[in-house]
């Protein structure tokens, strides 16, 4: 009886260390990031910082919008301006969350002519949401100068693309090209030009 018990435990200490060993194999394999520190660029962030930086201050936006080969043109004030709908567009695309690490291939290259330095973040799956990240800063003060966003959705009912674009308190662009499975092709750029 005691014999038993033994191997019982034998057994039982065995199957745990088995486990044990899983487990731990599985969460490296879960996260192979774990190590890395940081994250991607944030549009989040990026749009609190401009926030806390700009917010407050009146002035006047001129709004276009193309559809159909049909301009509308009107003003407004920026704070009168619908950001939300605004925000909740650009917000979309953020892709800073540790999940997409991996995700994207990350490059950064110098353009002396401009005299900028580009940060380029293209997905490695044409089915990710967000396909194409550029942020374009000043070389002398890293100030970002223009953020350049390209997505693609596809669903049973058609595609949609954006093209999406800010350029500091100067231009916000947003392109919508809709081609639904049934119907017609929608195309439709929204500008907000910021003038100060």
């Amino acid at each position: 009886m005691k014999k038993i018990i033994i191997n019982y435990f034998i057994l039982l200490i065995a199957f745990s260390a088995l486990l044990f060993q899983s487990c731990k194999k599985k969460k490296a394999e879960a996260d192979p990031y774990a190590d890395v520190a940081g994250h991607y660029f944030s549009i989040r962030q990026f749009t609190q910082d401009e926030w806390r930086t700009f917010g407050g201050q009146a002035f006047t936006i001129l709004k276009t919008v193309r559809e159909n080969k049909k301009t509308d043109s009107s003003y407004t004030t920026s704070d009168t301006l619908n950001w939300g709908n605004i925000f909740k567009t650009f917000f979309e695309t953020e892709i800073s969350d540790r999940k997409y690490l991996g995700q994207y291939t990350y490059t950064q290259f110098d353009d002396n002519q401009e005299g900028t330095r580009n940060f380029y973040y293209k997905a490695n799956d044409e089915d990710m949401f967000t396909q194409k990240l550029l942020i374009t800063a000043n070389q002398e003060n890293n100030k970002v100068m223009g953020i350049y966003i390209e997505t693609f959705k596809k669903t049973i009912w058609g595609e949609t693309k954006q093209n999406l674009y800010y350029a500091p308190m100067r231009t916000i662009q947003i392109q919508v090209d809709e081609k639904p499975t049934v119907g017609s092709r929608k195309y439709r750029v929204t500008q907000y030009y910021f003038m100060r």
